[in-house]
Parts: C-alpha cells; sequence; structure tokens
C-alpha cells in the first residue's frame, strides 16, 4: 500500500504545508510508507507536461524531498511509496507519466500480468501499477476521461483479486480521484481563506486526513474530478456500479507486511518476478 495527495488551486500555490508542517504531514506518513516518493506538478492547466521528480528512497530520509516542497502549481500529483510489488528503482517509483498524462496508485493488483495484452506498452519497471496505468493509456479517449477509466477499473477487477485501485490521474487540465477497495480516501475544500490568511481557492485529495481541517470522506467506487478553473468542490459520480463491485475480489494481503526498507523492497522484487510468470 501507499499514500496520495492530490490539489487543484486556482491560481499556483505551494503545498509544502501538506507535506511538511501539517499535523498529518506526508513526510511522517512516509516513515511507514518508505519505498520512495514522487511529485507531477503542473504550474499550469492548459495540459502542459508536469515538472517530474521521484527517488526510490524513503521522503523522511531524503533531502530532495524538502527542496521539492518549494515547487508551486495548479495541479498537484504526490505519492508515498510502500512497495508491494517490484523493488525499490526508480523505474517502480510514482506517479508515472506519458506526456501530459500522470497516474499515482494506492492498492495492490495481484495478477497485474492479464493486463499486458497486444497494444499496450510494455513497462519500464516491475509495478502492478505501471501496468494499469500502460492499459489506460492504450485506449484512452481525451474526450471521455470517466469513460476511459471505468474501462480500465473494469478490466483490472475482472481479472484479478486485489486490495485497492485508489489512484489520481491528471492531463493538466483536471485532477481525478477514485476509491476502491480497503483503502480510505478523503477530501477537503478550502475557499480562498485558510488559517485566517486570504489565498486561492484550492481542493485536496488524500489517503488520509493532514489537518484537522473538516475532510470529507470518500465512499466506495466513487470518482471525483477536480477542476482548478472550478475549485469549489470537486464533481462526484459512481464509475463502474453496484454489480461490477459485488463481483470484484477485493482482498488485504498479509504477505510481507512486517518488512521495511530493502528487506521490503527485496520481498517486492521477488513477488512482482513470480506473478509476472505465473499469473497470465
Amino acid at each position: 500500500m501507499c499514500r496520495i495527495l492530490g490539489c487543484v488551486a486556482s491560481e499556483p500555490v505551494s503545498i509544502r504545508h501538506e507535506l511538511l508542517e501539517a499535523e498529518n504531514p506526508m513526510i511522517r506518513q512516509s516513515q511507514e510508507h518508505d519505498s520512495g516518493w514522487g511529485m507531477a506538478v503542473y504550474a499550469r492547466t492548459d495540459g502542459g507536461e508536469p515538472s517530474l521528480v521521484r527517488f526510490p528512497q524513503a521522503a523522511y530520509a531524503d533531502a530532495e524531498f524538502e527542496h521539492a516542497t518549494e515547487q508551486r502549481g495548479r495541479i498537484f500529483n504526490v505519492h508515498v511509496r510502500r512497495a508491494t510489488m517490484g523493488g525499490l528503482t526508480l523505474a517502480n517509483t510514482h506517479p508515472f507519466v506519458l506526456g501530459d498524462y500522470s497516474f499515482s496508485h494506492n492498492g495492490t493488483v495481484l495478477k497485474f500480468a492479464r493486463l499486458l495484452e497486444d497494444g499496450v506498452a510494455p513497462p519500464s519497471g516491475e509495478t502492478d501499477s505501471e501496468h494499469v496505468f500502460n492499459f489506460l493509456m492504450r485506449d484512452f479517449d481525451p474526450a471521455d476521461v470517466a469513460g476511459s477509466l471505468r474501462h480500465t477499473v473494469l478490466a483490472t477487477a475482472e481479472r484479478s483479486e486485489f486490495s485497492g485501485l485508489n489512484f489520481l490521474f491528471s492531463d493538466g487540465e483536471r485532477l481525478w480521484a477514485y476509491r476502491l477497495g480497503i483503502f480510505e480516501l478523503h477530501w477537503l475544500t478550502r475557499t480562498g481563506r485558510w488559517n485566517g490568511r486570504p489565498g486561492p481557492r484550492q481542493l485536496l485529495v488524500a489517503s488520509e486526513r493532514l489537518t484537522p481541517e473538516p475532510w470529507h470522506s470518500v465512499q466506495q467506487d466513487v470518482l471525483l474530478t477536480l477542476d482548478p478553473e472550478d475549485a469549489e468542490e470537486p464533481h462526484a459520480e459512481r464509475l463502474i456500479g453496484d454489480e461490477a463491485m459485488a463481483r470484484a475480489d477485493i482482498v488485504k494481503f498479509e504477505e510481507g507486511s512486517q518488512l521495511r526498507g530493502e528487506a521490503r523492497g527485496e520481498f517486492a522484487a521477488r513477488r512482482a518476478e513470480r506473478l509476472t510468470s505465473t499469473s497470465r
């Protein structure tokens, strides 16, 4: 499992507070989720490619993490990793980016190799998450983002048991956040004023509540659309529906849960190698 944090804002902002200074910042969460970190930052909202930083070291132990928090943008896609599939390498570190598009995932998909079918780009690393992203991008329709995400979630759920399909996805204009599985997801709106000071409107979404503010819990199978041009509150919709949810095989995986650091990376690398050859 991992932790994700997304933000959209009406004007460029820093999320240094959420990353470093909040009551439950991402850097503190990285003590448990210690398999690497990454951040895609979109300075504008016109679909341009993001600034991407990724490191296969724990954020709390990496001086580059604090340096990266100085970035300002209107869309953020942030991930701290706890490896369950694939070793501690840069290629396995989220977010995954292709052109304007970025993707972070929280959860484990066991039979991920079943997504590697004709036309799907081979992964650079070994993670289940990159397989999901590459499957999404093969048939991605920018005119129907929700439909493209629905197709990917349905295909993944039909082919494999999984612990979570929580993700953040951005095209550089908006940010989408989805929850399905055993992990939580929460969102928060800041309407132009925070801690007694004026500021841009912001929408945030995160695996854990980061501050004492009134976060809202995302329900199962809900897709949020966060738009920096309309940052009052996210648009929410069901994605796959009750029948598909009832068929989904959602499992809590305990194997390797006690491992940390390099030992966790070695376990995740062996697991990915084994399942790549046996799960198709």
